[in-house]
């Protein structure tokens, strides 16, 4: 084999070759910024000649000192440019570098790019059409690879081309304006255009290479129906090998989900398992079918273990994984304990009656559409535009619902325009009663709970699931074999995998990881005796935002740490009032005053930024720290006491949690958090409060989050009253919630905080 740096030395001989080729360029071409007028749209006629004339003048200055990195752009700024030959030798000798090492982001661009330079290679030789080369080109360098290197490039390939657009539209857009962009936003740019021009040219003839390649790798059974009691579950499976080859047993990972979006047999089945997705009853592997949520997806998903652990290509071991709706069902089949049943490992579990489909026992708009598109499964109602965008369309049956006079009880009659039975039961079930308490582990249960479990959370609205979960087992098994990762992550990020930004704010370096390819890593542990994944030595393991480290603990509350308590000053002055570190003097209180019937804003945007530069305060009041003396670590969930008079007989709170930078930033530290007063430390039962008195309302945030604070930043508490168009409004009449209309609102509710009032969170010192 030659040696590596002999096909270097050939990447970098062919490109001074290039370069001679070249026409002389003026002196400006050298500098570090690059002229360069945007086409106006990515579709636009212009657009690929304007990109070639821009990667032609950036091929002669290019220098990077690391030589992979050189060859991956390199790559990249060859096929822009249209050298295809000069561009596939660069993607060789890179694969040729990174034999034997890991298979990273470097080694799988090489792989994508071989593939296109290749076949424009062909196409530009005339030997072939375009459509031929990209498959032989497909063929030859994909078929070598193992199954899971196979799986990571297919993933990649199959990323749509809008997803690149939007991004290109936006650098497009701040470049014009600009007139010239320095080299590495240039070699964003060509790579960024690469990605979305390449993908317009060969995304239709994936689906056709991908199941030529997926046969000659695997044996898929697409609608195997396995019995259960009553009825009848259907399934899709996919193990490695082929039909004809020997048969052996493997251990199996088994997802119970209601989403065939959801389906990732043949991920699993890439990585050494066999792979089963199986579908909540009534569910079909095509989404059809309608399906009652909760109620039989624990017998029914252990009858699926059991049925499993039977067949011929089981080894006897199976593990469940479960994000959302499918992370509550490995959880109902694991408080039934079937023998097979062997680990779980859930991202964000759904966990009725405690974040979905209320959370703080405050109903969500969000169940309405959620009852649609994934119970019912049924098309939106005549009138309603099919081709619209559906975040678009449900936020204006929101105002729509909003502006209206109806109660709650109608908010399926508002969004779906009629009945709902699903919905209508839920909301029969305000508080977390028998109903909801029956679809979750009962004390007992979780004590029985001896496999290991798995769970990830995010700071960002993926936390309150697993937190109920993780601390319930704990509680009744303290020796229990559970695992928790926690990070600054959202309901997407953390299923889909992290980004280096995520609604404005940057995330330090070691959050950005690739949080499935991590749960795969645990299960080989406990499956195959793999190493544990240094990430997970601890039961919990959470990011600390801004210090850039991981921080591994058997517990995350820990008694031993120093609490940070900051009383709320309730004397008269303007907002924002001040975060103290001892109660404030002289009595007095502090008002908030809010019209529940005012429908104004109804169009406005709720802000969802973590990082802002002004305070998104409507219907709230702000209560800041003096300048932090030191950087201090604070971690867990935000606990207090309010001494309130309320107006009403119970409220809506909204709590946020801030750092303020000293450059006056504000980064949001959890999401921000809505509980119901009457049920705060106790969801079980409503217990109103007492209207024009004085007294007091503990609360916990079910929400977790860690930051290094900086010195010099100040902590932003900002207390708000609902007043939400995508959620139930409580007006405080002390009747049902669901029965209250605009009407019981009469005058705004006001909020009276006295000097007892405080907040506290643990800090990293012991």
């Amino acid at each position: 084999m030659r040696h590596p740096g002999s096909t270097v030395s050939r990447a970098r001989r062919a490109l001074m070759r290039l370069i001679l080729a070249l026409p002389a360029w003026p002196t400006w071409a050298w500098a570090a910024d690059f002229g360069f007028r945007p086409p106006r749209d990515p579709d636009d006629a212009t657009a690929a000649d304007l990109m070639r004339d821009l990667a032609e003048r950036i091929l002669p200055v290019y220098q990077e000192a690391d030589t992979d990195v050189f060859l991956a752009n390199l790559t990249a700024l060859q096929i822009v440019s249209g050298a295809y030959r000069a561009a596939y030798d660069s993607s060789g000798s890179l694969r040729s570098r990174r034999q034997g090492k890991p298979f990273d982001d470097l080694v799988q661009r090489a792989i994508l790019d071989g593939i296109y330079a290749r076949a424009r290679m062909l196409e530009a030789d005339g030997r072939l059409g375009f459509a031929e080369a990209y498959a032989r080109s497909f063929q030859e360098l994909v078929s070598p690879l193992d199954n899971a290197q196979a799986q990571a490039i297919m993933a990649r390939l199959e990323i749509p081309p809008a997803v690149y657009r939007e991004p290109l539209r936006q650098a497009f857009d701040l470049w014009r304006a600009k007139g010239s962009l320095p080299q590495a936003d240039a070699l964003a740019l060509v790579r960024t255009w690469l990605s979305y021009q390449s993908r317009r040219s060969f995304n239709a003839l994936l689906p056709e290479l991908f199941a030529a390649e997926n046969r000659n790798r695997y044996v898929a059974e697409a609608d195997v129906r396995i019995p259960v009691r009553g009825g009848v579950i259907h399934a899709r499976l996919v193990r490695p090998g082929r039909a004809n080859d020997a048969l052996a047993t493997l251990p199996t990972l088994l997802r119970f989900t209601l989403d065939p979006a959801e389906d990732d047999a043949q991920h699993s089945a890439a990585k050494g398992y066999v792979g089963v997705t199986a579908y909540v009853r009534g569910r079909t592997p095509d989404g059809k079918g309608a399906v009652w949520p909760f109620v039989r997806d624990g017998e029914d998903a252990a009858a699926v273990i059991d049925w499993i652990a039977r067949q011929a290509w089981s080894d006897g071991r199976v593990a469940m994984l479960g994000d959302g709706y499918s992370g509550y069902a490995a959880w109902a089949a694991a408080r039934r304990r079937p023998a097979a049943l062997k680990a779980i490992a859930t991202i964000a579990p759904m966990a009725p009656g405690i974040d979905f489909p209320m959370a703080g026992q405050i109903f969500r708009n969000a169940m309405v559409r959620w009852a649609q598109e994934h119970a019912t499964a049924e098309p939106l109602r005549a009138g309603v535009d099919a081709d619209a965008d559906p975040d678009t369309m449900w936020q204006a049956l929101d105002a729509r619902w909003h502006r209206g006079n109806r109660p709650y009880w109608d908010i399926d009659r508002v969004l779906l325009g009629k009945r709902s039975r699903l919905v209508r039961t839920w909301l029969t079930h305000p508080s977390h009663d028998r109903y909801w308490q029956k679809f979750l582990p009962s004390a007992e249960q979780f004590a029985r709970i001896d496999i290991p479990v798995l769970s990830f959370a995010g700071y960002y609205g993926a936390d309150a699931g697993a937190l109920y979960y993780h601390h319930e087992h704990l509680r009744n098994r303290p020796q229990a074999d559970t695992t928790l990762l926690l990070g600054p992550y959202d309901a997407t990020s953390i299923r889909r995998g992290t980004a280096p930004t995520l609604r404005g704010y940057t995330l330090d370096p070691v959050a950005r990881i690739d949080l499935p390819d991590l749960r795969y890593q645990w299960l080989d542990h406990i499956l195959k005796g793999a190493n544990k994944p240094s990430l997970l030595m601890d039961r919990v393991n959470y990011q600390v935002m801004g210090a850039d480290q991981w921080r591994h603990a058997p517990t995350l509350d820990a008694p031993q740490r120093t609490r940070l308590r900051l009383h709320l000053d309730t004397r008269e002055r303007d907002d924002p009032h001040r975060l103290l570190p001892s109660p404030s003097e002289g009595g007095g209180n502090v008002r908030l005053s809010v019209d529940l019937a005012d429908r104004r804003d109804v169009r406005t945007p709720w802000p969802d930024a973590l990082r802002v530069k002004q305070l998104p305060a409507r219907n709230s009041i702000s209560f800041v720290s003096d300048p932090l003396p030191e950087g201090t670590e604070i971690v867990g969930s935000l606990r207090g006491v309010f001494d309130i008079t309320p107006s009403r007989q119970d409220v809506d709170f909204n709590i946020s949690l801030y750092e303020q930078t000293a450059s006056g930033e504000y980064q949001l530290l959890f999401d921000p958090y809505d509980f119901r007063a009457s049920y705060a430390g106790h969801r079980m039962r409503r217990r109103l409060l007492r209207a024009g008195e004085r007294q007091l309302l503990a609360f916990t945030v079910e929400r977790v989050t860690a930051c290094k604070l900086a010195a010099g930043s100040r902590i932003v508490l900002l207390i708000g009253l609902n007043r939400r168009p995508d959620r139930q409004i409580n007006y405080g009449s002390g009747k049902d919630v669901n029965s209250e209309t605009i009407a019981d609102a009469k005058w705004p509710i006001r909020v009276r905080w006295h000097a007892r009032s405080y907040v506290e969170i643990q800090t990293g010192k012991s």
